[in-house]
């Protein structure tokens, strides 16, 4: 079988690097990955391990189109392809979503919150319970500047669309919590780093005013590997897409935004979403933040320990995927 990996903006978006490194894991030959950015793809090593092209090329009944975008079954089927929704997570339904849902062969998710609702809007035969993709990306240790200590808190900060100043003045304040209130130190580490979305210009601009601080470290852009080497040298993490990279990694993260995976995830991590996962609704003021962060430290030990048990079960259930 001939495997595609269509509808990725480019690995700039290390989430979409993490999907792509990891779906390469299960497969026995190479794939072809149709990216909007191929010279991301180049950029961050991917070209490496898979086939890179910015369009589909016409393909054979046998293809296996994997994509996470639910609006592109019509693209995949008209290029020749069989159309599997791969790894999407969802919870609620409008009538489009349906639609372009019954378009596709398959529909395989990775957590059960997702695939409950999939059964409740009548999708049960074509549902399967897949591998967690992001269970399967290595980490890739490189030279730190500046040593990190033993508590270390690793922020993977970045500003979603449509966000604007209650959330930058919410990391603003965390950030001054950590480095004026405490002793431990605060690394800086991007997830996506792409036009119009670059996670370095916000942790400058946050840094700006902390330059003084030797317990404050930026960390540079690299591919998903290299950031997750960093976040497991951290003892803790807030993040937005970091965060479930720190959860598959085994570090205990605050997850900033209540997206239906983060929320899946971490009732399947922890039994519970709500001391994990911070809905940007529920920041009514620039100190919310930090408060749920000094909570979520006296619960830390006990996520930590939590993970030690979930995760390997986790990893080795995505290994044993069979397709």
């Amino acid at each position: 079988m001939t495997f595609y990996l269509c509808g990725y903006t480019g690995s700039g978006n290390h989430s979409d690097e993490d999907r792509i490194r990891g779906s390469c894991r299960l497969m026995s030959a190479p794939p072809d990955v149709i990216s909007t950015n191929p010279e991301e793809e180049f950029r961050y090593g991917i070209a490496y391990l898979a086939g890179i092209f910015d369009r589909l090329p016409m393909l054979t009944a046998e293809a296996c189109c994997l994509t996470h975008r639910p609006e592109a079954a019509d693209t995949l089927r008209a290029a020749g392809g069989r159309p599997v929704l791969w790894g999407w997570s969802g919870a609620t339904f409008s009538r489009q979503l349906v639609k372009n849902l019954a378009k596709f062969d398959t529909l395989v998710v990775s957590e059960a919150q997702s695939a409950t609702a999939l059964h409740a809007a009548g999708f049960a035969k074509k549902t399967r319970l897949g591998p967690d993709l992001s269970f399967l990306v290595e980490r890739r240790y490189r030279p730190l500047q500046g040593n990190f200590q033993t508590d270390t808190v690793g922020l993977c900060l970045s500003m979603p669309e449509g966000q604007g100043h209650l959330l930058y003045r919410s990391y603003q304040h965390l950030l001054r919590y950590i480095l004026r209130e405490t002793d431990l130190q605060a690394a800086l580490i991007p997830y996506c780093v792409r036009k119009g979305r670059d996670d370095t210009l916000l942790h400058r601009a946050l840094a700006q005013s902390r330059l003084g601080c030797h317990r404050l470290v930026c960390r540079p852009d690299g591919n998903c590997q290299e950031l997750r080497g960093d976040i497991s040298l951290c003892r803790w993490v807030v993040g937005c897409e970091g965060a479930v990279a720190a959860w598959s990694c085994g570090i205990p993260a605050l997850c900033i935004g209540a997206t239906p995976r983060a929320i899946g995830l971490a009732k399947e991590l922890f039994g519970s979403w709500e001391d994990v996962v911070v809905p940007l609704s529920s920041l009514r003021d620039s100190d919310e933040l930090t408060r749920r962060f000094r909570q979520f430290l006296h619960r830390a030990d006990k996520l930590r320990q939590e993970l030690e048990i979930t995760v390997p079960l986790r990893r080795q259930q995505a290994l044993d995927w069979k397709w």
